[in-house]
């Protein structure tokens, strides 16, 4: 169970909560305003399948603070978000590859998740058991905060290459900026 920053285990041992699901618990396990307004939204209905009232006033609150957005893409996740923006650069471009950094997490999609080492599984260190050879090949991966090896990748692939995709604060390798 979880409270505010603490978490306790099936021992009963309690623990302050760093994680905070990686980013999106910023305020907290079971925070009552948040508690308070999940409630009134699922009595609102909880799947709709297309997007609702809320949904469009938030992207026009998002494009009123950010003028130069005219278009927003809803989605449930970071793993979506990146998705979206891969697919995007991918069609836009006409050109397949992807360049992300070893280490780096962009979600659970087999393109990310190329080398992209575990915090909780792997201890960090680089991994991609279960990826297809075929996703492998259009995924480069450069050493983070390493230019020399990025402008090496986009030479070798010259003209291939949709997007770079970094974790500007990566996470799964102990927050290095």
């Amino acid at each position: 169970s979880a409270r505010g920053a603490h978490l306790r285990d099936v021992d009963g041992n309690t623990y302050i909560d760093y994680i905070n699901s990686w980013g999106p618990q910023i305020l907290g396990h079971a925070h009552p305003p948040v508690i308070d307004a999940v409630k009134r939204a699922a009595e609102k209905g909880t799947s709709f399948g297309t997007p609702t009232e809320l949904e469009t006033q938030i992207a026009e609150l998002i494009c009123e603070m950010v003028p130069y957005i005219d278009q927003i893409r809803m989605v449930n996740s970071g793993t979506e978000a990146c998705m979206s923006a891969i697919r995007l650069a991918r069609g836009f471009t006409g050109r397949e590859k992807i360049v992300k950094f070893a280490g780096c997490y962009h979600g659970h999609s087999d393109a990310f998740l190329i080398q992209a080492g575990s915090g909780a599984v792997t201890f960090g260190a680089p991994s991609s058991p279960g990826v297809t050879q075929g996703t492998a090949k259009d995924t480069l991966l450069a050493p983070y905060n390493d230019l020399g090896a990025v402008e090496a990748l986009l030479q070798e692939h010259d003209g291939q290459v949709a997007a770079i995709i970094v974790e500007p604060v990566a996470g799964n390798m102990g927050c290095i900026p």
